[in-house]
């Protein structure tokens, strides 16, 4: 009996001390506005094996057990530097505090082989498919940009310049089959009517032409021309 006692006075020591040897850390994480941080992963390192959790909804986390000494408590989350807090002391049955504070990471771009593309819009729109749009960065660069309709002529597909440099043939209809619109006015001449300076986008239907232009047997220029702000980013 007496051996006994004395057994489990030795185990009861044992199992004390070892319970003794046991801390927590708990903090709370924080972004560059001081607004709590769902979701990043706290960690310490004992041994080579990690030991963590995931901060909750208000930003806070508890590690637990962790053996006393020293700790280097680590805080990670995708976007921000990995911060790291060092020699956080845990004592017996006591618990360390460490806030953390997350800073936003510099953006890295990994290599990316870019393919050059002719237009910054597709030749063939799916959804309109018989218009062809020509974008200010095309217009602008044409040699022919001070006389619109051969700037427009020479970069669209199946219209034609009647030699008086004027008239325009969409798909062999009469030149009085085709209609101008310029930023939603129709021309009542016949003609664009502005200069190609002016000229930001033009739009031209050669089929499928929406309802909203009326009962055109030829073909609709649709011409839109720059705003204040195009202007002044050319002046810069």
């Amino acid at each position: 009996m007496k051996k006994l006692t004395t057994l489990l006075m030795i185990i009861l020591f044992v199992s004390s001390g070892a319970f003794a040897q046991l801390g927590e850390i708990k903090g709370f994480v924080k972004d560059e506005e001081g607004k709590p941080m769902p979701g990043v992963t706290v960690y310490i390192e004992t041994g080579g094996t990690m030991q963590g959790v995931a901060t909750d909804a208000n930003g806070k986390y508890t590690i637990k057990p962790v053996k006393t000494g020293k700790h280097a408590v680590n805080a990670t989350f995708i976007g921000y530097k990995k911060a790291k807090i060092f020699d956080v002391l845990v004592t017996s049955g006591a618990i360390a505090y460490v806030n953390v504070d997350m800073d936003v990471a510099a953006t890295e771009i990994d290599m990316v082989t870019v393919v050059a593309k002719m237009h910054e819009i597709d030749l063939i729109n799916i959804a309109e498919p018989g218009v062809q749009h020509i974008i200010p960065k095309d217009f602008q660069r044409s040699v022919s940009k001070n006389d619109p309709i051969l700037a427009i002529s020479a970069m669209t597909a199946g219209l034609t310049v009647a030699a008086n440099g004027k008239d325009v043939y969409i798909r062999g209809a009469r030149p009085t089959s085709t209609q101008f619109i310029t930023d939603g006015m129709k021309s009542i001449s016949g003609e664009i009517g502005i200069p190609g300076l002016a000229i930001g986008s033009v739009k031209v239907y050669t089929g499928g032409i929406p309802a909203a232009y009326g009962d055109v047997t030829g073909g609709v220029i649709v011409v839109e021309t720059k705003s204040y702000f195009d202007f002044s980013q050319e002046y810069k």
